[in-house]
């Protein structure tokens, strides 16, 4: 049954109070026109819970913006949308178009630092979040009682003679939900083995994040990147938030999380109070048999505000490093890998304590 405005109902009750379902949830195309995002496809998703949020066919079916009863969940860089047109490889130049959002994703034989493997360039996250869907569909219609929507598009990332690999995404929501599932099916359609690295670069900004914010998960064991993240009370701090600093350095951190017995794990982040003593967070639950790494970035300057929980296949420390320490994951020829995370957004302290529980009896 569908849940809305407080109570749950059957689709026969619904058509019987509505003309068309998109009155109440609805998946809605366009294309953006204005500065360097022009010709950037777009899909603005309403599910009618109060959780809104847009998917880019254009950039790699990303999500730049999320928000829950108008407060907004990610983080949106100075940069903005931009077109694919504009992305720089080398380096670090991919941040010129890192609009950050909910959701960037980076990969799929390129993620983490710039490094230099078998002596090949690589620049920063790779080249997935610039990449435009193909086969981009959008489907929104009763399934019984529940009113579905799911988009759908393939990536590609091939060179004529090397690579050839690409990443099918679905993303499953319906009436009433506050959340997503986000599915990913990623084919090495090649013959020869390659480099499988994935980092799904979330990103959470104000008022969900805050000085009252916590991380909250089956953590077992927390490791600095750098001397950067270990100074300053960096372990002591990585858990929670202070108020904008200026000139604040990143630290990143590696989470070990503890899974259940089918090895399922999560991570949350809590605002007890993001406005008017109201209660916002967030919940996203994958396997560690998939994504067995979390990153934590955390840049809380002032402009830029925002952390990052990212599940990936690796540590994001560059590819020639990874190979290197003989810590590369890889994809065979012809092999199919899936990927399926699970996103919600959580808004009562009851909620909040049964995350807290569930986090402290997995972490043992």
């Amino acid at each position: 049954m569908a849940w809305y405005s407080g109570r749950q109902w059957t689709r026969a009750e619904l058509v019987a109070r509505i003309g068309d379902p998109q009155q109440l949830a609805r998946a809605r195309g366009s294309i953006l026109t204005d500065g360097k995002a022009d010709g950037v496809r777009a899909v603005d998703v309403t599910t009618g819970s109060g959780f809104d949020f847009t998917v880019l066919p254009g950039r790699g079916m990303d999500i730049p913006f999320a928000s829950f009863n108008g407060r907004a969940i990610g983080f949106v860089s100075g940069t903005g949308i931009t077109s694919p047109a504009y992305y720089e490889e080398a380096g670090l130049e991919w941040r010129r178009t890192f609009y950050a959002g909910l959701l960037t994703t980076c990969g799929i034989a390129n993620a983490g630092a710039p490094s230099v493997d078998q002596g090949q360039a690589f620049g920063l996250h790779g080249r997935l979040a610039n990449a435009a869907a193909e086969n981009v569909s959008v489907d929104q219609d009763w399934d019984g009682d529940e009113y579905v929507i799911r988009l759908k598009g393939t990536m590609r990332e091939c060179e004529a003679m090397c690579e050839n690999l690409t990443l099918t995404r679905r993303i499953e929501t319906r009436l009433g939900q506050k959340g997503f599932r986000l599915q990913d099916t990623i084919v090495n359609r090649g013959f020869a083995e390659q480099p499988f690295m994935m980092l799904y670069h979330f990103n959470f900004g104000f008022p969900l994040l805050g000085p009252g914010t916590r991380v909250a998960g089956p953590i077992r064991k927390t490791v600095p990147r750098d001397d950067q993240a270990a100074k300053d009370r960096g372990l002591a701090e990585c858990l929670g938030f202070s108020e904008p600093v200026l000139g604040y350095a990143e630290k990143v951190f590696f989470h070990t999380l503890a899974g259940d017995a089918g090895g399922r794990t999560f991570i949350a982040l809590l605002n007890r109070d993001a406005g008017e003593g109201q209660p916002l967070g967030i919940v996203m639950r994958w396997s560690l048999k998939e994504l067995p790494d979390l990153c934590q970035w955390k840049m809380i300057a002032k402009g830029f505000y925002v952390v990052g929980l990212e599940p990936g296949t690796m540590h994001p420390m560059g590819r020639g490093w990874l190979r290197e320490k003989g810590a590369l994951p890889m994809i065979g020829p012809q092999e199919q890998k899936n990927v399926t995370i699970d996103f919600e957004v959580i808004d009562t302290a009851r909620r909040f304590d049964e995350i807290e529980k569930e986090a402290k009896t997995l972490a043992g």
